[in-house]
């Protein structure tokens, strides 16, 4: 992957290897960013790629790329609805597009078109069930006193193929869900009852990162079931993310997406969440063995 690429995607909220179906490093397309849970409203986020061999720019200069004046519009096979762009703070980057007149619901399908000028990308998901089970808990981490992680228990429907997606959103200034750090499963490697951790998303103009939480960190887990177009994308995502920092072992793999005519994801989520304030969990937790409460 190029490098100058890699890091306007990083300034972006993505991490996208060229494919197949883009134009050319030396020109810029489309980058989507977009969702629709059961029960929710679509979210749609849109940027353009800066071509690969601009030269370096700022990333105060960088919301020159967002795309605010597009024609967006999601059909679910019978009803077609525009949708408007706003200033959305809590999203990164802060410009949305949304509406209130159309809700997912589960086992529908819903595809996204999206017209800026000469750029057209389309793309179609499909909302899951919801996951019929999930708790979490917190634990200690072994090596660190003053860290803790999230675990995930649930189980999984041996007749039925499914995949599973974890999101992460720490605090109360944003509204936007990071995909899990290795939060991709497919049910293939699953027994009958899973646990699993659930590392905090990676924001990646963040400067420094952990995989776990802090005492003072309030955390809501977003647990969806996800068609096999979103596991691809994230279980890719979450590959590149981890090998795009290192210089030893970076990737030369495309990034698979479902967007025709651009780069990103359009994805579907049946999804269950969980609010947890890491402080209150610790507190209720039953003193270690051999120490006094």
């Amino acid at each position: 992957m190029n490098r100058i690429l890699l890091a306007l995607m990083v300034a972006l909220g993505l991490c996208l290897a060229s494919c197949d179906k883009e134009p050319g490093l030396d020109q810029s397309c489309l980058v989507v960013e977009g969702w629709i849970e059961d029960g929710g409203f679509p979210v749609v986020i849109l940027t353009q790629s800066v071509p690969a061999f601009t030269k370096y720019k700022p990333q105060d200069v960088l919301k020159d790329y967002i795309v605010r004046w597009a024609w967006v519009a999601v059909t679910d096979g019978t009803d077609t609805v525009v949708l408007t762009g706003k200033y959305a703070p809590g999203y990164f980057p802060p410009f949305i597009y949304t509406t209130s007149r159309m809700r997912g619901q589960s086992g529908k399908s819903y595809t996204l078109i999206v017209k800026n000028g000469q750029m057209q990308a389309t793309a179609t998901t499909t909302i899951p069930a919801r996951p019929s089970n999930g708790t979490f808990k917190v634990e200690p981490c072994e090596d660190n006193d003053s860290l803790y992680q999230i675990i995930a228990c649930f189980k999984d429907d041996p007749a039925t193929k499914n995949y599973y997606q974890f999101f992460t959103r720490v605090g109360l200034s944003t509204k936007q869900y990071l995909a899990s750090y290795l939060g991709s499963v497919d049910d293939a490697i699953l027994g009958p009852e899973t646990r699993m951790p659930v590392y905090r998303g990676h924001h990646m103009t963040n400067d420094s990162y952990t995989p776990y939480y802090t005492l003072h960190d309030s955390v809501s887990v977003k647990f969806a079931q996800v068609d096999e177009a979103a596991y691809q994308f994230w279980d890719g995502y979450t590959k590149l993310l981890s090998l795009s920092g290192n210089l030893f072992l970076s990737s030369h793999s495309s990034l698979l997406t479902n967007i025709d005519g651009g780069m990103g994801y359009w994805c579907g989520y049946g999804a269950i969440t969980a609010d947890i304030v890491i402080a209150d969990s610790v507190k209720a937790m039953p003193p270690a063995a051999g120490k006094r409460p």
